[in-house]
């Protein structure tokens, strides 16, 4: 699960405000517009961190062998698969 919209709009006032902050950085949009943007940025992150997370579940469920959540092996598996997952989606961008 990703983070929650509050979360999101917090991190993007930090990160919009930081970035105000700096001399060498200038807006080319309002600071909400550019705020509003980080949002969308960090939703669409989510999203698709959550639909890999989703497919490492799904392969892991789809195996013969029945693998119990939270073991170690389970564990192992997930992680491999959410890191082919992430490979996939880099080598397309």
């Amino acid at each position: 699960m990703g983070l929650s919209h509050e979360k999101m709009v917090h991190l993007s006032h930090v990160v919009t405000n930081a970035l105000d902050a700096d001399d060498a950085v200038t807006f080319l949009k309002t600071h909400n517009q550019v705020r509003l943007e980080v949002v969308e940025a960090l939703r669409r992150e989510s999203a698709q961190e959550d639909e890999i997370e989703h497919r490492a579940r799904r392969k892991i469920t789809s195996m013969k062998k029945d693998i119990v959540e939270g073991s170690p092996e389970w564990d192992i598996l997930y992680g491999k698969f959410v890191e082919e997952e992430r490979d996939k989606r880099r080598r397309v961008r």
